[in-house]
């Protein structure tokens, strides 16, 4: 019966255990991560993380130059899809902004040419819009692609100044994207950090791909928790506290393999393994009675009680015919135990004298 069982290891609890353990890792280290942006976000300035520090908002100009009828334009781009004619300024020059379905265009509005700024132009713009002390740096074209929705090539002026200000312009229309900074580069990492916003191509959505799987995460973290926690108590393995001592219920007598009897050890409430490492350890363990790593185990030399779930999976099948069982996973009660092997008896001797305790 046991062979049979034995040969079944990977059993639905192992899974259930083993996925408990890793959704923990993974949705307890992002829920630190949360606790930690939110706790900066609360804690620091919002000053201290603006970009617009330097920033000039815009003014609308007065234009004073005679404009061109626009009708022409509207009849050249009627088969794209027409959506409106706007009116604005570039350099205090009248612009007409007009958009189609797919795309925008801009042309001076006193001569409807078609707009196209030069390098010097953009930061003349990028000048206006700023109140700082640097120096504008020569318009730099980004070749990489960038999250600013433009119409044209993204050109970025950098300034120089103490916060490391950077000014973000469409060359296509003329338009201030974004200022940018250290403080506003520190608020885009913590962003990023709480929302988990790590794909460029998650746009403004909070609720991506990222979330929606930490999310699942955390509901199969939870079943798998209580389905593990209820074939635990099942198995016999978590019991509720007892309200009088073990004290009174027997001893644990430990015995070498050979059968020579070792020491008399006193109960105390808990697993057997809590009962013999009372006081100091006598029997060494790698995983702190997880019933992970085997080493505790001890041979019943009479009335085994039924293996578990642990030690079916680490045990041999010979070992559990034998009554070997770990005492990590059996509770405290009356006893006799026998080590082996000969490294438990090697660690028994160096730390403790074979006399009644």
């Amino acid at each position: 019966m046991i062979s049979s069982t034995v040969n079944n290891k990977l059993s639905w609890w192992l899974v259930a255990q083993t996925l408990h353990k890793w959704l923990g890792l993974i949705v307890g280290l992002q829920f630190l991560i949360w606790l930690a942006t939110g706790l900066a976000f609360n804690l620091i300035d919002e000053q201290k993380l603006d970009a617009d520090v330097y920033r000039i908002s815009d003014t609308p100009a007065a234009i004073s130059v005679p404009l061109a009828n626009p009708d022409t334009l509207i009849a050249q781009y009627q088969s794209q899809g027409f959506i409106q004619l706007k009116l604005v300024a570039v350099l205090n020059r009248p612009v007409y902004a007009l958009s189609t379905r797919t795309q925008g265009y801009w042309f001076w509005a006193d001569s409807l040419e078609p707009m196209q700024l030069t390098l010097g132009q953009l930061t003349q713009i990028a000048q206006a819009s700023y109140s700082g002390s640097g120096t504008m740096s020569t318009a730099r074209p980004l070749t990489n692609a960038t999250a600013f929705a433009a119409q044209g090539p993204v050109v970025q002026i950098d300034t120089g100044d103490a916060l490391g200000t950077r000014i973000y312009l469409d060359s296509a229309s003329g338009r201030v994207l974004a200022h940018q900074n250290h403080q506003s580069d520190l608020k885009d990492l913590l962003f990023m950090l709480h929302f988990m916003d790590y794909v460029p191509e998650n746009g403004i959505s909070f609720n991506h791909a990222l979330v929606q799987i930490i999310s699942l995460g955390a509901l199969l973290l939870g079943i798998s928790g209580v389905l593990t926690l209820g074939h635990k108590f099942s198995q016999g393995q978590l019991r509720l506290p007892r309200i009088r001592p073990l004290t009174s219920l027997g001893k644990i007598h430990l015995y070498s393999e050979q059968g020579e009897r070792l020491s008399e050890l006193t109960l105390h409430p808990g697993t057997l393994l809590h009962s013999l490492n009372q006081g100091k350890e006598r029997l060494r363990t790698s995983c702190g009675g997880g019933g992970r790593c085997g080493l505790c185990k001890l041979r019943f030399v009479e009335h085994a009680p039924a293996p578990n779930d642990y030690d079916l999976d680490r045990l041999s099948a010979s070992e559990l015919e034998s009554g070997v069982r770990l005492s990590c996973q059996h509770p405290a009660q009356p006893c006799k135990l026998a080590l082996v092997t000969k490294a438990q008896h090697r660690f028994l001797l160096n730390t403790t004298d074979r006399q009644t305790i």
